[in-house]
C-alpha cells in the first residue's frame, strides 16, 4: 500500500510542475531552467546518498552505460523538451500529450522487453485512463484538441514522452541493481553534466547573475519535489510493481493538475471534471489490480 502512497504524492507533485515551469520559463531559457533544476536536485541527491550510506556505492561498466542512458533520457532530453514545449503551448495541452503517450510507450515496452503481461482487463484500465484525462484537460470540448493543430510545443512534448518511456524501461534494468536513491542520484548527475553544455549555449551565466526570487522558489520546487522526492519513488515503483504498472499512475497528473488549480486558483470542480478523474482513477486501479490465480 505504502508505494500506492508514493506514486500517487509523486503525480501530485508533477501534476504541478507544468505550471510551475511554464511560469519559469518567462525568465529563463529552458536548457538554463533545465540545468538549474537538475544541479540543485544532485548536488541534493549526493548529498543524500553519502549521509545514508556513509559512501559512494560502486558501478560497473555495464551499469555505469545504463545509468548514463537515464540521464540522457529521463534527465537531458527529457527537460529540454519538457522546458522548451512549455514555452510553445499551454501547460494543459503538454500535461494531456505526456500523460496519454508515456504510460502506453512504456507498457508495449515492458511488454516487449521484460514480457510484462498485457492482458484485456490492463488495455480496459489505460483505455479508461486515457479517456479520463482527455475528459479533464479539454473540460469535455473534444474539438479543443485539434483546433490549434500540432506546432513546436506539442512535438517537443512528444519528444519528452518518448525520453521519458526511455528513462523508465532502462530504469527497469537498473531496478536489482542499485538503490532507487542511488540510481536516481547518479543518473541526475549525468545528466546535469550534459545539460551544463547545452545550459552554456543559452548564455548561463547572464541568467543567474539576473535571477529572481520567484525563479528561485520555482527552481527550488522543481529540484527538491518534483525531482528529489518524486524521482526516487516514482523508480521505488518501478522497482516494486514494474514499469507499465507505475507508469499508468502518470495518467493522474491531469487530476493533481485541475486539484492545484482548485485549490490556488479557485477555478471550478465540473461534473465533467469529477467524470474525468472517476475514470482515471478506475483505469489506475484496473491496471494495477491482481489477477485471480
Amino acid at each position: 500500500m505504502a508505494i500506492y502512497f508514493k506514486l500517487l504524492f509523486a503525480m501530485l507533485v508533477w501534476g504541478g510542475t507544468f505550471t510551475s515551469a511554464r511560469l519559469l520559463g518567462n525568465e529563463l531559457d529552458p536548457a538554463v531552467s533545465a540545468f538549474l533544476r537538475f544541479l540543485l536536485a544532485s548536488s541534493f541527491l549526493l548529498a543524500l546518498l553519502y549521509f545514508k550510506k556513509g559512501r559512494f556505492p560502486r558501478v560497473n561498466k555495464k551499469q555505469f552505460l545504463f545509468l548514463f542512458g537515464m540521464g540522457l533520457t529521463g534527465v537531458a532530453l527529457y527537460n529540454l523538451f519538457f522546458f522548451y514545449g512549455l514555452v510553445h503551448t499551454e501547460a494543459g495541452r503538454g500535461s494531456l500529450i505526456t500523460a496519454t503517450i508515456n504510460p502506453i510507450l512504456i507498457a508495449l515496452g515492458a511488454a516487449f522487453i521484460f514480457k510484462e503481461r498485457f492482458t484485456f482487463i490492463r488495455v480496459f484500465g489505460f483505455l479508461l485512463c486515457i479517456t479520463g484525462a482527455i475528459l479533464i484537460i479539454t473540460k469535455g470540448d473534444f474539438s479543443s484538441l485539434v483546433d490549434d493543430g500540432i506546432g513546436k510545443g506539442e512535438l517537443a512534448f512528444i519528444g519528452s514522452a518518448f525520453s521519458w518511456a526511455t528513462y523508465t524501461l532502462i530504469g527497469r534494468f537498473m531496478s536489482d541493481k542499485l538503490s532507487s536513491l542511488a540510481t536516481i542520484a547518479y543518473a541526475s548527475s549525468i545528466g546535469t553534466v550534459i545539460l551544463f553544455f547545452a545550459a552554456l549555449n543559452a548564455d548561463l551565466f547572464t541568467a543567474t547573475k539576473t535571477l529572481s526570487m520567484n525563479a528561485g522558489l520555482h527552481l527550488l520546487y522543481l529540484a527538491l519535489l518534483a525531482t528529489v522526492l518524486s524521482f526516487v519513488w516514482f523508480q521505488d515503483g518501478v522497482k516494486e510493481l514494474g514499469a507499465a504498472k507505475a507508469a499508468v499512475f502518470v495518467y493522474f497528473m491531469p487530476v493533481s493538475a485541475v486539484f492545484w488549480a482548485w485549490l490556488i486558483l479557485d477555478e471550478k470542480f465540473t461534473l465533467i471534471l469529477a467524470m474525468g478523474a472517476a475514470l482515471v482513477i478506475s483505469g489506475i486501479y484496473l491496471v494495477n489490480k491482481k489477477e485471480a490465480s
